[in-house]
């Protein structure tokens, strides 16, 4: 996990964790407005986020390709708060990011920040792993007295009444402080420098029982991020049993393909064939037309590979703009080691060409859009990226897991079963466990006489119907009965 600021630099963050290899992150000033979520260019990280003032204080977390997918609830408390759920193997994990208020404000926006995480921290039950990472903005110090079950004793600097806050925090709940529990040299302690000015504010807190998945906890000094705070990671070892009912997709024949050229071709194809002539019974004959019908379909047509379609790079982050963040960073490393302001001046100027080349490849974007957007297809490419971007936005995707009466997620097979038992119990039965079901419970048959399906009736019927729909279970679309006509009704 990692605690971080970040404004328009996502694409930089993404680079960074893959980099890092850190799965889950925690971000503060993320000058993102509102209660939504998004994804990361073309890896498949995704954001949570809330915010109310774009100015100050917005937090999120970020997630990974691997793990996102298996977060379960979203909780937000206004725009310094944020908290998500997810399933790991059988451990439910909450992730908390936190941003406190600086020091100067007013003693009632401390008090309201320290009771939301109060109420947070309420919410987890006992038997459920926490890890928080926040800016916190206190210094607890390098000494620990008072609070051994807490600090580790390898601090920086001097406590002050915000770090008491913090102590007294982990105190009420059992919680530890990972930025204090590894020996490490200074400049893997401190996480936010300006000038001369040097301290502890970024930490990363868990309960004292799962301190022992806690493997190292280190401060990276050289990510270019932010010219303030540093990346704080904290190493966590977690058990994953491998999932052994994976679920295998059966390749679908590319009926969207069926146009032009290739239904000529398929319509030819089954006419030489006349598979619908068959001197059998109509079941007979129905499978074996349908099983020749999806045999021409796949060869002309083909099957997808099951890789999707190729994901597409983010829309101004081409090699001109990689290029001039790649300089950037370099400028920004080489400030601690030179320590001039020739060097602080060429980070300024590589600084202003990157802005320059991300706004010019987001204006070469921006009208090759309204250039796509202008033809016929216009229209439909603007529902599918609505579309697309709705569905992004929402916090789950998916639903990964159900709840108890008490809202409670639950992780085992019994516990899942017995819990849709009693859902389709009262569902059906009204409750009443001892609902007995008739033992004839059929009537009287309607044998009255039925006049057959005419052709008439049928070719009504698909002028009706609307191409690009779903298939049924025989996997044959409309479009097929359409392309063959007449004699596909006869």
């Amino acid at each position: 996990m990692e605690n971080r600021n970040t404004y328009g630099k996502s694409i930089e963050l993404v680079d960074t964790m893959i980099r890092r290899r850190v799965n889950i992150a925690c971000l503060q000033e993320t000058k993102w407005v509102g209660e939504k979520s998004r994804e990361i260019g073309i890896t498949g990280f995704k954001l949570w986020y809330t915010g109310i003032d774009r100015k100050c204080n917005e937090v999120g977390i970020v997630v990974d390709n691997d793990y996102k997918d298996k977060f379960v609830e979203v909780k937000r408390m206004g725009n310094r708060l944020i908290l998500v759920k997810l399933i790991i193997g059988d451990e439910k994990i909450n992730i908390l990011s936190a941003y406190a208020p600086q020091v100067g404000l007013s003693e009632s926006i401390k008090h309201k920040f320290w009771d939301d995480i109060d109420g947070f921290m309420h919410s987890i039950p006992l038997d459920e792993k926490v890890f928080i990472g926040g800016d916190l903005n206190g210094h607890v110090g390098i000494s620990n007295d008072g609070f051994e079950r807490v600090h580790g004793g390898f601090g920086y600097g001097n406590r002050n009444e915000e770090g008491e806050s913090i102590l007294e925090f982990a105190s009420a709940y059992d919680l530890v402080l990972g930025n204090t529990s590894f020996r490490k040299r200074e400049s893997h302690i401190i996480t936010f420098s300006s000038g001369h000015n040097k301290s502890q504010i970024d930490f990363l807190l868990t309960r004292k029982i799962d301190r022992k998945l806690c493997r190292d906890r280190k401060v990276i000094p050289g990510e270019a991020l932010t010219t303030q705070h540093k990346l704080v990671v904290l190493d966590i070892k977690l058990t994953q049993r491998k999932n052994m009912n994976k679920r295998v997709s059966d390749p679908r024949i590319k009926w969207w393909n069926l146009k032009h050229s290739k239904q000529v071709e398929f319509r030819e194809k089954l006419l030489k064939e006349n598979v619908w002539n068959l001197d059998l019974d109509a079941n007979t004959m129905w499978l074996e037309m349908s099983s020749y019908i999806r045999m021409v379909g796949s060869n002309i047509l083909g099957i997808p590979k099951g890789l999707g379609p190729p994901k597409k790079e983010t829309w101004w982050w081409n090699e001109d703009v990689q290029r001039a963040i790649k300089t950037k960073r370099d400028m920004y490393r080489k400030i601690p080691q030179c320590q001039d302001e020739d060097a602080y001046n060429q980070y300024r100027e590589a600084r202003k060409q990157a802005k320059k080349v991300v706004s010019q490849a987001k204006t070469n974007f921006i009208e090759d859009l309204y250039t796509k957007l202008g033809n016929r297809d216009g229209e439909k490419y603007i529902y599918r990226l609505a579309k697309l971007r709705d569905k992004k936005k929402q916090d789950l995707s998916h639903v990964r897991c159900i709840k108890d009466e008490n809202q409670n997620v639950l992780t085992r097979e019994e516990d899942i079963k017995e819990r849709w038992r009693s859902y389709f119990d009262s569902l059906f039965n009204d409750g009443q466990v001892d609902a007995i079901i008739d033992e004839n419970p059929h009537q009287e048959r309607n044998v009255n006489y039925t006049r057959n399906i005419r052709i008439v009736e049928v070719k009504e019927a698909l002028k009706k119907m609307k191409i690009g729909k779903a298939c049924g279970p025989d996997e044959i679309p409309i479009e097929v009965w359409k392309c063959l006509g007449e004699i596909g009704l006869t």
